[in-house]
């Protein structure tokens, strides 16, 4: 089942990006001029957002009678005030975690970061843009990867793994899907993180929220360093 959802979501996606590639070759070919990377950047972010949702919805849920709730999205069996440690606690682990890492390395700041690069194509397009793209980065993709990760891709491992082995493994999945090996460290510990929280609280919302915090924190981040340049 969660193999099946997981292929349909990567379609889907796939599916967006094709489109947007022929998009941007055509207006190419007919001269239209390069498109504006803000509007671009908001397309891809939130196109893709969408289309994972409703590949979900329609290849998950309704196929097979589901509800949200079946993937995690309820509420919570503990109190969300925890929320006020536990965001603070897993950002301040994960800054600690790649501090470890890579100061030794010799490493700085994570480098060529494609959501960096997306948050600051979406700060250049001005206010009306910036406001959309945060949305997006804060509401929109949070909300969507938890449904994936902790909803679909969790449970699935779970069934295999123990509890300590299965959150580990699935945190790490969400590390290496996002494909910036410089902030593996940090994104390993949000991951195995919000896997535990997922557990805890039988519920994805609160993952939904710390995760949402975080993506806001990393664009304040952007947005203070692009003022700063």
């Amino acid at each position: 089942m969660a193999l099946s959802a997981l292929a349909w979501v990567l379609g889907y996606v796939a599916a967006l990006v094709v489109v947007v590639l022929l998009g941007l070759l055509a207006v190419r070919t007919v001269g239209a001029g390069r498109p504006d990377p803000a509007t671009l950047a908001l397309v891809v972010l939130a196109g893709t957002a969408v289309v994972a949702l409703v590949a979900v919805r329609i290849h998950l849920l309704r196929r097979r009678g589901l509800g949200w709730a079946d993937v995690g999205v309820r509420r919570p069996d503990r109190s969300p005030w925890h929320l006020a440690w536990q965001i603070p606690a897993v950002m301040v682990g994960g800054a600690a975690a790649s501090a470890i890492v890579l100061v030794p390395l010799g490493a700085g700041a994570v480098e060529d970061d494609p959501g960096g690069e997306a948050i600051g194509d979406l700060i250049a397009g001005g206010p009306a843009v910036a406001v959309l793209g945060l949305l997006t980065v804060a509401v929109l993709v949070p909300a969507v990867e938890e449904v994936v990760f902790r909803g679909i891709v969790l449970p699935a491992v779970r069934a295999r793994f123990r509890a300590v082995a299965g959150i580990t493994l699935a945190g790490a999945v969400f590390a290496a899907v996002h494909m910036v090996p410089p902030a593996l460290p940090y994104l390993l510990v949000v991951g195995i993180s919000l896997c535990a929280m997922a557990e805890w609280y039988r519920s994805i919302v609160p993952g939904m929220v710390l995760h949402g915090v975080n993506n806001a924190v990393v664009f304040a981040g952007v947005l203070a360093a692009a003022g700063a340049a």
